[in-house]
């Protein structure tokens, strides 16, 4: 009141006012006219007057004169009477700054409705930011790769059904050769009510008659089952005498809304006479005066009843729950848990002959608004997937029936192309979606435990029919997926080294984990891992050469963990060569005289080092020479032959070949054995095709002792032996 008299004020300041006070008198009229119009309109908005609200809401909008903090407020409206475009344009009408919160969801959500699905996972990824446990945004997540899946493949046959009114219908149901389901389509009454929501009449049951693949007109189903405010959808038992209903709760005598001044939903069953009316309709036990219960349907037993509720004990807007029949009426409710309910909203339960749960949601990944989905127990829990486009639409798709022994059905969408707004397709299934259950295992030898990779592994099933072959990875591991209903599977392998392996795995229950453990034939090899000095680090891809004495060699690259393996033969000497590039050459010999049967670890007592070849870097090498001679043994030639590889594989590599002595005899002399030492190992190489520039030759003799054996001091034979030796260096690369 005190503002429509301040209103009046200004009105009569107007009129005796010119100028600037009078512009100054209206942009305060202007002002206020709006803010009382913003008040109206949100209150008809929080008493889910939707349309009314836009009615209020859009001069404002449209003039520029409502706040970011309330558009968000207009575009749930929108979305509320299924205008996405609408709401799309309110939401990106929003600075950011003030686009934060559930404003962030719903814009994703609108985009979605609208088929912007790349723009959808960008608000959606900005909203998990902040709200990282709701399930809903994370099913949501980067949706794009999954609903581009979904499109990928067309699952149903759908037609509209010539019975659909310019309002709203859906909840079919099959009694008897009629289909029953709710509308807002008009009835010949002398008053017409409407709810504030849409402004449209409310729901009355209708029924048409199923004529072969053709359907009878529209019709009131009954008028004794009929109410002042909403009533349907309706189920029915699998007898058909008893019929649940959704319907408002409301003062019978007065028609006045319900608890809290809103007109909850409630469950009602009737019977069926004699005479095949029905009787008036009780409220079952577990309905509240404070919250809903409605979209109810019963399993073929008639002992479960499941229905959508927004109870307390939910996880989130409208949730799935069941209540058992006992001989004494009907239990309390159980909520069907977070496999199948979110945060969002999850309604319109069906269950179909095999047990499978039917149900609509928003929370889950879908391609719109509602989407229809199909879940199974396993194990305990509940398995959901989206059914598959064109059943799902980027809009609303809900309330689905499936006939008995049947592929078809009905569901309702507001899709575009309907008669009205919501409308009732029916639809035939011609690629159901299947459920299935992971299985993995690994393939390990038996004794060792170590893992064997990149080996084919047959999968049968129980009567040796080949469902895949599949390949262990460098984990040893496979990982298939499959049928829900398989019991048995049989797996085949043939490696080599190994005894083929055959076994039937029981995958009736889910499998963490399963081995497959091979038994080695009788066979003689080693494996390893070679590491890179000093870090001890491995080195992937080094190439092992493995040279018998009776000149027959194999090659082996390690992985990129740096594992070897290379199988051997019995009795057998062998030098055991590593390479790679830019790394020095490192020999090591292993022989299998004495070794009983199967695979050698070789860092055991091995050291399997490598170093990585850099300007100024030095490596010893032995390299023998008899008593005062410079001569080049036949022994010594294996250590050149590996120094030449190593160049041959790093072609831009120069290094100096020096030669050192022991203190003991003249310095002269032994400078001058160690230079006709290094060129004699010098000119070898040459011999072999070494370009002269890459190598030079350099005698030491004593200069650079390792140890303390100088003239004069007492050291044992091993001592001087450490100062006899040649080294490479590398001076180029």
């Amino acid at each position: 009141m005190m503002k429509i008299r301040t209103v009046l004020y200004i009105i009569s300041m107007l009129m005796l006012t010119t100028g600037a006070q009078s512009q100054t008198y209206k942009n305060s009229l202007d002002s206020l006219i709006n803010e009382f119009r913003v008040g109206q309109a949100e209150k008809a908005y929080q008493n889910l007057a939707y349309t009314k609200a836009i009615r209020r809401f859009e001069p404002i909008y449209q003039k520029g004169y409502l706040a970011d903090s309330i558009k968000g407020q207009l575009a749930q409206a929108y979305l509320k009477i299924n205008k996405p475009l609408e709401a799309e344009q309110v939401y990106a009408s929003i600075a950011d700054a003030h686009l934060t919160g559930d404003d962030l969801f719903f814009y994703a959500q609108a985009l979605k409705y609208n088929g912007k699905y790349a723009q959808a996972d960008d608000f959606m990824a900005k909203y998990l930011v902040e709200n990282k446990n709701d399930s809903r945004a994370v099913k949501q997540n980067n949706s794009l790769p999954v609903i581009e899946t979904i499109l990928a493949k067309e699952r149903y046959q759908i037609e509209e059904l010539d019975f659909n009114s310019k309002e709203s219908d859906f909840g079919a149901f099959v009694l008897d050769d009629k289909v029953l389901f709710a509308s807002a389509r008009d009835i010949d009454v002398v008053i017409r009510r409407e709810y504030a929501w849409k402004e449209t009449p409310y729901l009355n049951i209708f029924s048409a008659n199923i004529k072969g693949k053709k359907h009878g007109s529209a019709e009131l189903f009954s008028t004794n089952l009929k109410s002042m405010y909403h009533d349907g959808p309706v189920c029915a038992n699998a007898d058909g005498t008893e019929l649940y209903i959704t319907r408002n709760t409301f003062n019978s005598l007065l028609g006045k809304k319900g608890v809290g001044g809103t007109n909850h939903l409630k469950l009602m069953v009737c019977t069926r006479q004699m005479d095949g009316s029905w009787s008036k309709p009780v409220d079952l036990p577990f309905n509240q005066e404070n919250s809903s219960s409605g979209h109810a349907f019963l399993d073929k037993d008639g002992q479960r009843i499941y229905f959508a509720s927004d109870r307390e004990g939910g996880y989130g807007a409208s949730d799935i729950w069941y209540a058992d029949r006992t001989e004494t009426g009907w239990a309390e409710p159980v909520n069907l848990g977070a496999d199948v309910n979110t945060e969002g909203d999850e309604m319109f339960p069906f269950i179909d002959g095999e047990g499978k749960l039917y149900f609509s949601s928003n929370g889950h990944l879908g391609l719109g608004g509602l989407d229809l989905f199909v879940a199974v127990l396993c194990n305990g829990t509940y398995m959901v997937q989206n059914m598959g486009y064109p059943i799902n639409s980027a809009k609303d798709d809900f309330s689905l029936y499936l006939e008995e022994d049947s592929p078809s059905g009905y569901f309702a969408s507001n899709r575009e192309g309907g008669k009205g707004d919501d409308d009732i397709y029916r639809f035939t299934i011609l690629n159901a979606v299947s459920f299935e259950k992971q299985f993995r295992s690994r393939l390990l030898d038996k004794y060792t435990q170590q893992v064997i990779a990149n080996t084919p592994i047959l999968i049968k099933d129980s009567q040796g029919e080949v469902l895949d072959t599949l390949v262990s990875d460098t984990n040893g591991m496979i990982e298939t997926r499959l049928p829900l209903e398989t019991t048995e599977l049989a797996l085949a392998v043939e490696a080599s080294e190994y005894h083929p392996y055959q076994e039937l795995v029981d995958v009736s229950e889910v499998i963490t984990e399963h081995q497959m453990e091979l038994i080695p034939l009788p066979v003689y090899g080693i494996y390893g891992c070679v590491y890179l000095l000093p870090d001890m680090l491995p080195i992937p891809e080094v190439t092992v050469v493995v040279q018998s004495a009776n000149g027959v060699s194999k090659e082996v690259i390690s992985s990129e963990q740096g594992v070897f393996k290379a199988r051997l033969e019995p009795d057998t000497n062998y030098d055991l060569v590593f390479t790679k590039k830019a790394h020095f050459t490192k020999r090591m010999p292993y022989s299998t005289l004495g070794i009983d049967t199967g695979y050698v670890n070789v860092n055991e007592f091995l050291e399997l080092e490598m170093q990585k070849a850099e300007i100024g870097k030095s490596i010893e090498i032995e390299i023998l020479y008899d008593l005062g001679k410079w001569h080049i043994r036949q022994d010594a030639a294996t250590e050149l032959d590996d120094m030449i590889e190593f160049l041959n594989d790093n072609p831009s590599i120069k290094i100096e070949l020096g030669s050192h002595t022991d203190a003991r005899g003249s310095r002269s002399s032994n400078q001058l054995l160690s230079q006709r030492r290094a060129e004699s190992a010098v000119q070898y190489m040459l011999d072999r095709g070494i370009d002269p520039t890459r190598i030079k030759a350099k005698g030491y003799g004593e200069t650079r002792l390792k140890n303390r054996c100088a003239d004069g001091v007492p050291c044992s034979e091993a001592e001087h032996q450490a100062n006899r030796r040649s080294e490479v260096t590398i001076i180029e690369m």
